[in-house]
């Protein structure tokens, strides 16, 4: 069991630390490339921080059918903690103001992406190959619709600052190396992981869909909370919904093309219900909440998510995951 615990802990570290390595090392990368930062900050920064889910999920797709349920777990569940957790949590620190581009882009993206999921899911209990194919084919188009909305959007967004002096040739083996630490500490959590679970009569999904999706948000819950304490709100609200579509459209749908991912039998709907409900709860930043004119709100109103509705998120969210492992116990 303690051997199971430190395989986990251990593998956890690596991934977070290469993906610190990958994200960092891809963003100075774009930079040299004259990719805007903003651009970078919806993409390549938000797929850094789906990064260990992806790793993590390949490596324990292709183990076998156990390791598939831990994706699926680690998917649907990493989804609902970057709302439930990292962006209530993010709230709490800050108001998070949602600006035009989220209420008219990044959002709906994320909610035609979830949709189209759960229409694969219902039809045959998992997620094929064939839909593997297709959600990754969508994502090509999202990072065309983000890029090209980014570029000619009027938000006032502060741009996100990254390190861009260093070598082509030293930014290059950051990110093998990044890779190479995502791979081996994906092996060593889901050897962990799965150890765990049958040790206390859990579920794979179960582990998956508390333990390993918290740890693996651990990237959007630093990037998130640290842009909410300087009020970059759209870096805040980008980081989360942009790491929940590339954990649709290529961490779920690459995992499929190794192994096709089930619908868990004791977590399955009721944890697409939680990611559904938990997504359609950040709708609320289509009201206008009326703010007094002040020298830091010198706007009348602003489509906010306060902290009143950080503080209930995150009640729900762990309501959530404690019935999920009582009820499964």
């Amino acid at each position: 069991m303690l051997l199971s615990i430190a395989l986990l802990g251990g593998g956890l570290a690596l991934l977070l630390v290469g993906a610190h390595f990958l994200v960092e090392s891809a963003a100075a990368m774009a930079t040299r490339l004259g990719v805007s930062q903003l651009v970078i900050g919806l993409t390549v920064i938000a797929f850094g921080t789906s990064a260990p889910e992806l790793a993590l999920n390949v490596v324990a797709a292709a183990s076998g059918e156990a390791g598939a349920n831990l994706a699926f777990g680690n998917v649907i569940g990493s989804n609902i903690a970057n709302i439930g957790l990292v962006l209530a949590i993010a709230c709490l620190v800050h108001p998070v103001i949602a600006h035009r581009s989220v209420r008219r882009v990044y959002f709906p993206l994320l909610i035609l992406a979830e949709l189209a999921s759960l229409i694969m899911i219902s039809l045959s209990d998992e997620i094929t190959r064939v839909d593997g194919i297709l959600l990754l084919c969508g994502l090509p188009i999202a990072i065309v619709i983000l890029h090209r909305f980014a570029r000619g959007s009027n938000d006032d967004t502060p741009e996100i600052a990254v390190s861009s002096d260093l070598r082509g040739i030293t930014t290059a083996g950051l990110i093998l190396l990044g890779l190479g630490m995502l791979i081996f500490g994906a092996k060593l959590s889901e050897v962990g992981a799965v150890n765990i679970a049958r040790h206390f009569g859990l579920s794979e999904a179960i582990i998956g869909l508390t333990v390993v999706a918290i740890a693996t948000s651990l990237p959007e819950s630093f990037a998130a909370i640290l842009a909410a304490r300087r009020k970059q709100s759209d870096l805040a609200l980008g980081t989360v919904i942009g790491s929940n579509l590339f954990n649709i459209l290529s961490v779920l749908a690459i995992t499929s093309l190794v192994r096709p991912v089930p619908l868990p039998h004791d977590v399955g709907w009721s944890s697409l219900s939680a990611m559904a409900f938990s997504t359609l709860a950040v709708g609320v930043i289509y009201l206008r909440r009326p703010i007094p004119r002040t020298a830091t709100h010198p706007v009348v109103g602003h489509h906010t998510l306060s902290r009143l509705w950080g503080g209930l998120i995150l009640i729900g969210w762990v309501s959530v995951m404690v019935w999920c492992v009582v009820g499964s116990s």
